[in-house]
């Protein structure tokens, strides 16, 4: 593969993991229950798994993953990390430098908890997310996974 095909790839699935982490972050509870699954990712997860993205360290990135995301979306978001983390440090750059302003303001996010569903294994959270005075609405679906809720379908 080439390496702009690869820069493509990495890029694209990079963006995703970062235009969900910008979506997501800014919101401490556990896993114990599917709203606080989302808070714990947003005070805790978001941001850390942006900044060991970009760092490269697609190790680190895969531990937050696992931590936050169904088993599924954890596999994509390893996936994305090392083909970030395979970029030479110019194309790195380049990726990052794709993405724009919207990473610096990841820290920059207000949110709101809406409404909850739980059936059985399966939940949804509404959120509404606000960066610069626009607000999204968003429904985050989880699973339960050993014993803990996990975001999933978000990240694949």
């Amino acid at each position: 593969m080439s390496i702009n095909v690869n820069l493509r790839r990495a890029t694209a699935v990079t963006g995703g993991a970062f235009a969900l982490a910008l979506a997501l972050a800014a919101c401490g509870s556990g896993n114990d229950s599917p709203e606080g699954a989302v808070e714990n990712f947003l005070d805790n997860g978001a941001e850390d798994l942006v900044n060991a993205m970009l760092d490269g360290d697609a190790e680190k990135a895969g531990e937050i993953a696992e931590e936050y995301a169904c088993a599924e979306d954890a596999d994509s978001m390893k996936e994305a990390a090392t083909l970030f983390a395979d970029l030479s440090e110019e194309e790195r750059k380049e990726a990052i430098d794709m993405a724009g302003d919207s990473l610096s303001k990841i820290s920059d996010v207000e949110y709101e908890i809406g409404d909850v569903k739980e059936e059985d294994d399966t939940a949804t959270v509404e959120v509404s997310i606000t960066v610069d005075g626009d607000t999204t609405d968003e429904t985050i679906d989880l699973v339960k996974e050993d014993d803990a809720w996990k975001i999933c379908g978000y990240f694949a």
